[in-house]
C-alpha cells in the first residue's frame, strides 16, 4: 500500500505479505515494503552494500537494524549502527546514511507523516 490513505488501526505487520517496491534517493538505490497507519509510515527497507544518501534528512526517525552495518551521519558526529541496535533520530536533526561495504543493510524505520489534504 503505497498511497498516504491512513488504514484501519494495524497491529501487526505481516511483511510477507506486501510486496517490495523500488525504493530510491540520491545515492541509495534499494527496495522497501510499506504501510501507512495512524500517522505513522512503517518501513522495511533493504539498500545494497554501500549505498551512500547525498541528501540530508531533517524527519525523525526510530528504527531497528535487522542486518548490516551502515553509519548515520550527522553535522557534528556519526553513528555506527549494526545488527540488533536500535535508533531514534528526533525531527529536525539533520542526518543521511551511509552503508558498510560487504552485505545489504535490512532495517526496519518508523516515522510520522504529514497528513495530506
Amino acid at each position: 500500500m503505497t498511497t498516504e490513505t491512513e488504514t484501519a488501526a494495524v497491529v501487526g505487520v505481516d511483511f510477507d505479505q506486501i510486496p517490495w517496491e523500488k525504493w530510491q534517493k540520491p545515492g541509495a538505490e534499494g527496495r522497501v515494503k510499506l504501510v501507512y497507519t495512524q500517522g505513522l509510515r512503517v518501513r522495511l527497507m533493504e539498500l545494497p552494500a554501500g549505498f551512500d544518501e547525498h541528501e540530508w534528512c531533517l524527519r525523525g526517525h526510530q528504527g531497528y537494524v535487522l542486518q548490516g552495518e551502515f553509519t548515520i551521519h550527522f553535522e557534528d558526529r556519526s553513528v555506527p549502527c549494526r545488527p540488533g541496535m536500535g535508533f531514534v533520530i528526533p525531527d529536525g536533526e539533520k542526518h543521511r546514511s551511509q552503508g558498510a561495504e560487504g552485505e545489504p543493510t535490512v532495517v526496519y524505520v518508523v516515522d510520522k507523516v504529514v497528513p495530506t489534504v
